[in-house]
């Protein structure tokens, strides 16, 4: 059996222990609705987690797969993290917890095999996809943080209005009672 063989005889097994061990990054109340909850649109941080755990997955074992859709999957994946409040390393530490799972699980099979090189060539792969989640990470941080000070512009500016409207007194004017044609 090929390297390519045992990553794909195992991806069941590895997605499912990643995704579980993502979903013990969150508070103890949420961990038991992500894991219960099937519906994308009733849970959809645990379908978007078990999507990055598939396309990572496949990505890494060397599988020949679209770039564009993992990092379609990945995208959906670290933007939920990078609004979610953890720190940069928390967010996207969750990739490096895949490497104890493939260590634990096909390391021994694949230096059994003679495929020691095609292992390395995995967790390689893993840190490019890290860097990759990186790179969307900063980028979706970047986007929170201009839509946040977009915000406080914009009500800086409604309060900087209602100022001079109340510095100006009403805007009627002189003469009028305001309740002409009532």
């Amino acid at each position: 059996m090929n390297a390519l063989e045992l990553f794909r005889s195992h991806r069941q097994e590895v997605a499912r222990l990643w995704t579980e061990a993502v979903y013990s990054t969150y508070p103890f109340e949420t961990k038991g609705f992500l894991r219960t909850r099937e519906d994308p649109f009733g849970n959809p941080v645990a379908h978007m987690t078990r999507e990055a755990a598939a396309a990572v997955y496949d990505a890494v074992a060397g599988e020949d797969v679209d770039m564009e859709t993992v990092k379609g999957a990945l995208e959906r994946f670290v933007k939920l993290r990078a609004v979610q409040q953890y720190l940069p390393s928390q967010g996207l530490g969750v990739f490096y917890l895949m490497k104890p799972i493939l260590r634990q699980r096909l390391l021994p099979l694949c230096a059994a095999q003679g495929e020691l090189d095609a292992y390395l060539e995995a967790e390689s792969r893993l840190d490019s996809l890290t860097l990759l989640a990186f790179d969307i990470y900063v980028a979706a941080r970047e986007t929170l943080a201009e839509s946040r000070i977009k915000e406080i512009r914009n009500q800086h500016a409604q309060l900087a209005r209602w100022a001079q409207q109340l510095e100006n007194g009403p805007s009627d004017p002189p003469g009028s009672s305001g309740t002409e044609g009532h």
